[in-house]
């Protein structure tokens, strides 16, 4: 049955609206109108922009179906149906994917392509039968493509698509069509009135081509078809091609041209192949059957072959033991795919197939007063140790002892008993350099640091703290007179600096930046608020590219909307602290910061006169907090690990590689921590 489209709601599409500008177009001159097509075009960019979450979206569900076996189908009418049958059929030769798996459907038939049946466009019944004869799954994808977002033709290929239950995608030119309700990923690229009124084939056309290619190719990234962004599933079927296949396989492999010919007569020209057995001195069938068990995907193949150790790894996969997770993250990166271990060994990263969790190394924590019941100012040796192990527990891998201002007595003992326990230090957290906080802060910054402790900015004194112990951060307030002279000395002599507990205006902030500080000591806590003519020292620290931006997430110290302006305004600066005192992973009513006593109460530490005194938070769930708040998963993993680590200047952080051990923890979609792999050995984290 065939549903007409409803006149008057045409009549009000963006796409169908005459520019009255454009009363003249017809005497224009060639010059004139080539400009003016030229120019108008740029409407494009602008458009897909606004459109880029939508779309990511859907190239994720796309991912999804195709990882399962199914197939990516397109349908359309007209202009739109001959963009999708254009980008499946270039599917096969770029990315070499299986006949069928890439489909295009055009209402009116094949016919249609080249002799325009527009009349097909409004069969509602046409769309779902074609839908119907290609058997259509839950296995599949199908993206309906019309401008309008009202062809019947595709809106019936839609709705049979979702009573199969199958993925669906539409995408239109329009905003609020029936198409946009009708599917599980809408994608509205809003291109406005076209220059000839209604005529969708082009700057709606251009959009739809664009982001078709883009759903296609950023699909067959993910699926592993390319190295870098190097087309290795290309079909070399004439000699433009064998001729790239040649400099593909030379780039990847360093080898010369008689060995890559070689290589690739052996394999029937298959670059991947090829480079596999290049790199890794195999033979075509050994090199085939290792692609195999990485689901094609070159990158992870080639990973396992050049690190330490892995001929036991080519020659045999019968002792693997696969984990079932869905990533990991690997050098600041979400790298796809499940994990392989053979007994305390990773074998094999980037795995094809489904899985649940991200493998994480753990935590970096650049700023923790105490933990599990020990304050580092009061610990001995043996405390701080039985301290590192309750943070790993907890996921944490290292940290960065931070002791606030107090005696000098007690600061150089608690340095020596820091430096011992780094020493002695086995299985727990790792320990990285002192973060001295303070002395030498503001009086009305101070929060709970002891304001008779502090100093005013003394070289001398700055030199003998430094002698403490190894110290590796130093917070200072930068408007205190001579502040900036121990920042350059801090500077010069390896110590980062931090600026925070600070009075300090915009421009003192900038000074104290210049002369070195490369960080803030927890943004929005110990000094000026944030204003319109005063962003202060957060404001400055939130709009300089070159400051890391520490920040607590425990709910106390920082307001929700404050952590998202901060990802948002530094989302590749953001430093997750948890600003942890003794009374964190314990429960206590009362502990001891430094010579500070500190009352906890319904999940706050506060000294006796009220002035909130670090946290009783962990890091674990100040990441839940803020993967809650909307953060990129991958942003917030960062933020806790990769970021501090380089804040901390932390060398040989554990990767999740072939070869390292297999010690690393599971988190979940929510980032909650799940499971801990110790020696290849999977224990749940309660």
């Amino acid at each position: 049955m065939n549903e007409p489209p409803d006149a008057d709601a045409l009549r009000l599409l963006g796409t169908e609206q005459v520019r009255p500008e454009l009363e003249a177009l017809d005497q224009m001159s060639v010059d004139d109108l080539v400009e003016l097509m030229c120019h108008d075009v740029r409407q494009v960019p602008g458009a897909l922009s606004a459109a880029r979450a939508a779309i990511a979206a859907a190239v994720s569900g796309v991912v999804t179906q195709l990882e399962r076996g199914g197939r990516l189908i397109y349908v359309g009418a007209g202009t739109a149906g001959r963009l999708g049958m254009l980008d499946a059929a270039e599917a096969g030769p770029t990315f070499n994917v299986d006949e069928g798996q890439v489909v295009g459907v055009l209402a009116g038939g094949l016919n249609a392509f080249g002799v325009p049946i527009e009349n097909a466009e409004d069969d509602h019944e046409g769309g779902a039968r074609a839908i119907r004869d290609l058997a259509v799954s839950a296995l599949d994808c199908v993206v309906g493509i019309s401008a309008s977002g009202r062809t019947p033709y595709v809106l019936g290929a839609v709705a049979a698509a979702r009573g199969a239950g199958a993925v669906t995608v539409g995408l239109s030119c329009n905003v609020d069509t029936p198409l946009s309700a009708s599917v599980a990923y809408p994608i509205e690229v809003v291109v406005g009135p076209e220059l000839i009124a209604g005529s969708t084939r082009m700057n709606s056309g251009t959009a739809q081509k664009l982001v078709l290619n883009i759903i296609s190719t950023a699909s067959m990234v993910r699926l592993g078809k390319t190295y870098g962004n190097l087309m290795v599933d290309v079909r070399p079927t004439n000699e433009k091609l064998r001729d790239r296949s040649m400099r593909i396989v030379s780039r990847i492999t360093g080898a010369g041209d008689v060995q890559v010919v070689a290589a690739l007569d052996a394999c029937e020209w298959q670059p991947k192949v090829a480079s596999t057995m290049i790199i890794g001195d195999l033979g075509a069938d050994d090199a085939a059957q290792l692609l195999r068990e990485y689901g094609g995907r070159l990158r992870p193949v080639l990973d396992s072959l050049r690190s330490p150790d892995s001929v036991p790894r080519r020659t045999s996969t019968s002792s693997w033991r696969r984990l079932g997770v869905a990533a990991a993250f690997i050098d600041g990166h979400l790298v796809t795919g499940d994990i392989a271990v053979s007994g305390e060994e990773i074998v094999a990263v980037g795995l094809a197939g489904e899985g649940r969790g991200i493998a994480i190394p753990g935590f970096v924590d650049t700023q923790i007063n105490g933990y599990f019941g020990v304050d580092l100012l009061n610990a001995d040796v043996d405390e701080i140790l039985a301290m590192g192990d309750a943070l790993t527990r907890d996921g944490v891998i290292a940290y960065q002892p931070t002791l606030i201002t107090s005696d000098f007595d007690q600061l150089r003992r608690a340095a020596a008993n820091i430096d011992g326990a780094r020493r002695a230090t086995t299985t727990g957290a790792r320990i990285l350099g002192i973060h001295l906080e303070g002395p030498f802060l503001s009086p009305r910054r101070a929060g709970t640091h002891p304001v008779h402790h502090l100093r005013a900015p003394d070289l001398e004194h700055l030199r003998a703290l430094l002698g403490a112990g190894e110290v590796a951060m130093v917070t200072i307030a930068p408007e205190l007179p001579g502040s900036l002279e121990l920042i350059r000395y801090c500077v010069d002599h390896g110590v980062r600096v931090s600026l925070g507990h600070s009075g300090a205006t915009a421009e003192e902030a900038r000074r104290g930046f210049d002369a070195g500080a490369s960080a803030v000591t927890h943004l929005f806590n110990a000094m000026e608020p944030l204003s319109a003519r005063s962003p202060g020292l957060a404001g400055v620290a939130l709009a300089r590219p070159d400051v890391m931006v520490q920040i607590i997430a425990d709910g106390v110290h920082v307001a929700d909307e404050m952590l998202r302006l901060t990802f948002s305004a530094a989302s590749q600066r953001c430093v997750l602290v948890s600003d942890a005192i003794a009374a964190a992973g314990v429960d206590r009513e009362v502990v001891q910061l430094g010579d500070v006593t500190v009352l906890i109460n319904d999940g706050e530490a506060r000294r006796v006169d009220g002035t909130l005194a670090g946290s009783i938070g962990k890091l674990r769930d100040s990441l839940i907090r803020v993967r809650a708040l909307g953060i990129d998963p991958a942003d917030a993993l960062r933020a806790v690990i990769s970021r501090p680590a380089q804040l901390a200047a932390m060398t040989n952080i554990p990767s999740i590689r072939p070869g390292q051990s297999a010690n690393f923890f599971v988190v979940d979609d929510e980032l909650r921590m799940t499971d801990h792999v110790m020696n290849g050995v999977v224990t749940a984290v309660h």
